[in-house]
């Protein structure tokens, strides 16, 4: 696990973390349950149900509220073949109309072959109960009216009060026997306002409604008249006590409860749920691909809740929103920093030794800088120039260093326009490769024509110091070689160079070293001349079959010209080259000796010819030995 890994973990644990002790504490539960809210969808309501409303129809052909007591006695009698009667209606106190209005309605509930339920009300703060008089309890069964409200809202609902129960949980266990009742329970609601089969109550009294309608049914007798205040906000809307209530028994009645995930399985989700969006944003570069990623989750896991929910089941969502996102955020914060501190390490390592195109494409793709030590194959290039020691003696040092600079930035800049990556300066030499830190198929055509252009330049120079009052002229020797090397950051921990190192990398040196004895300017080794000779725009030509010391295997060398010398010249020198092969000395120095006063190898092999004719060396193979670096 690498440190830029550690670091995202590190962030995405905190986070989670964090979340994590919101949920276990839950202290964001209030708005969690206002986007379960959200999630109720409208059900068929049950016919087992029917509710007889005092609604305003009721209020104006019956009165003004209170009712006589007679008025729920007629209603009661009416009911008989029903099998529970609920009357959301307190009656704690004496009738207004008399006495005899309140055994009107007490002997309709002793001489009722329903089940008649009437409310409790228990004060919350001081904890007094107010219930229906005493004449009305002796054949009714006393329930908690009390409708608990988070956040003013009717969500949830305690069915165990003390000895008693809740409104109702009486009313389902008294319609159904041996009914399972949890301590609380999350209320189902089946819709909004009037799901449930609703009726005037002034309907019943006129006999408008058939007896099949609510024979062997619960039956429910409560306000929904707006001047009666008994509204309750609900996750489908506002609701009267009485629909309310009616939900409480539709819920009970079905035992299908919502059930809420343990705390370790919710934690468990929520963290994988932060580990899988960290993974997808560490492995995502693209900024419009993290959005739409997370769009995509974020929409998917909500509804999957929704779906979950409708089958009862709850998951901590809005923990898992606000995870997803924070860790979200965090991450994509830290890619982003992480990412512009790379950029500035690549761009700063770079920045003078690479064109700026290739220090785009680096930051575009560091992938493709690997770090640390790496064999890749590669054009080497070494330049230095010749005599520079004795002409920096005859100089000042701010005319060698006005020189030397304005030399190295020409040369600099030549490499980096060619895609090359300028390693070092030794003194005067240059060192430069191509092939890293990203592949470049051209990279012996580009280092050839590089060396090219390092030569015309430096002509350019010349005759501008030359005006400048500077009368010595600069020439440099160039060797390219192309094979493997391993390249990568090399150094201490706080101080390193992107560099080379390898066989292949000597190689280049000692063929730039080679050009004093040819008096050429750019040597190449066979590897590099392979993959170049199809390009018109290099000229090269065989130069040597030779050992250099310290090698065992010889090789073949090439001189690439900046400025080649006549057709003939040429000619002349490939066919003194042939008969030198073969050790035909006086064919080869008629040869050679076409090109010596102006072709520096045409004089070498002719001088080499001409020692070879007096001491004829032994077993010649062609190949020639230096015995010196």
């Amino acid at each position: 696990m690498n440190r830029q890994t550690k670091k995202a973990l590190f962030l995405y644990l905190s986070v989670s973390g964090a979340i994590t002790i919101v949920f276990y504490f839950s202290l964001l539960n209030i708005w969690q349950e206002r986007i379960f809210d959200k999630f109720f969808i409208n059900k068929s309501a049950p016919n087992n149900i029917i509710i007889f409303a005092i609604d305003n129809e009721s209020l104006s052909k019956i009165g003004q509220w209170p009712w006589p007591r007679k008025v729920f006695s007629e209603g009661i009698k009416k009911l008989q073949s029903s099998k529970v009667i609920a009357v959301d209606v307190n009656f704690s106190e004496p009738s207004r109309f008399g006495k005899a209005d309140d055994n009107f309605l007490a002997s309709s509930i002793s001489d009722s072959n329903a089940k008649i339920i009437l409310p409790t009300q228990i004060n919350e703060i001081t904890g007094e109960t107010l219930n229906s008089l005493p004449i009305f309890q002796s054949n009714s069964s006393k329930s908690v009216v009390n409708i608990s409200l988070e956040d003013g809202v009717a969500r949830k609902v305690q069915n165990y009060h003390g000895e008693l129960l809740g409104f109702g949980a009486t009313v389902a266990q008294q319609y159904k026997n041996d009914l399972f009742i949890p301590p609380e329970i999350r209320i189902s609601y089946a819709g909004p306002a009037k799901t449930f089969l609703t009726f005037p109550f002034s309907d019943l009294l006129e006999n408008k409604i058939p007896e099949r309608i609510y024979e062997n049914k619960i039956v429910m007798i409560g306000a929904t008249a707006p001047d009666l205040h008994d509204f309750f906000q609900t996750p489908t809307g506002l609701l009267p006590g009485v629909e309310i209530h009616a939900n409480i028994i539709n819920t009970l009645l079905s035992q299908n409860f919502y059930s809420d995930l343990s705390s370790p399985i919710s934690i468990l989700i929520i963290l994988l749920a932060g580990l899988l969006v960290g993974i997808i944003i560490l492995k995502t570069k693209k900024l419009s691909s993290m959005v739409l990623f997370l769009i995509i989750l974020l929409v998917g896991i909500n509804l999957i809740a929704a779906i979950l929910f409708s089958f009862k089941i709850i998951i901590p969502i809005l923990y898992l929103n606000i995870n997803i996102i924070a860790v979200s955020i965090i991450l994509i914060l830290f890619q982003y920093f992480s990412e512009s501190k790379e950029k500035k390490f690549i761009h700063d390592s770079f920045k003078y030794y690479l064109s700026p195109n290739v220090i785009d494409e680096l930051i575009s793709n560091p992938k493709k800088l690997q770090l640390g030590g790496e064999r890749k194959k590669l054009a080497i290039m070494f330049s230095d120039i010749r005599g520079f020691t004795s002409i920096s003696e005859t100089m000042t040092p701010e005319q060698l260093t006005h020189i030397l600079n304005e030399y190295l930035t020409e040369m600099t800049d030549i490499v980096m326009e060619h895609n090359g990556l300028v390693d070092k300066y030794i003194g005067d030499a240059v060192m430069a490769f191509w092939g890293a830190p990203l592949p470049n198929p051209n990279q012996s055509t580009d280092s050839c024509k590089s060396a090219i252009r390092m030569i015309k330049v430096l002509k350019n120079l010349n005759e501008h110091w030359k005006l400048a009052g500077i009368t010595h002229v600069l020439s440099i020797g160039v060797g390219i070689n192309t094979g493997e090397a391993v390249v990568g950051n090399f150094g201490s921990k706080k101080r390193f160079n992107y560099t080379i190192l390898g066989d292949e990398v000597n190689l280049a040196s000692r063929l730039e070293g080679l050009n004093k004895a040819y008096g050429t300017e750019i040597i190449i080794a066979e590897s590099t001349k392979l993959e170049i000779e199809h390009d018109p725009e290099i000229k090269f030509r065989e130069l040597d079959f030779i050992r250099v010391k310290g090698k065992k295997n010889a090789i073949k060398i090439f001189e690439v010209m900046a400025n080649p010398p006549s057709f003939e010249i040429l000619d002349h020198f490939n066919k003194g080259r042939q008969f030198y092969n073969q050790g035909l000395w006086e064919e080869a120095i008629k040869e050679f000796s076409f090109g010596k006063n102006s072709d520096s190898p045409s004089k070498l092999f002719l001088e080499r010819c001409e020692g070879f004719k007096l001491a004829h060396p032994l077993s010649w193979d062609g190949i020639y030995e230096f015995k010196t670096k």
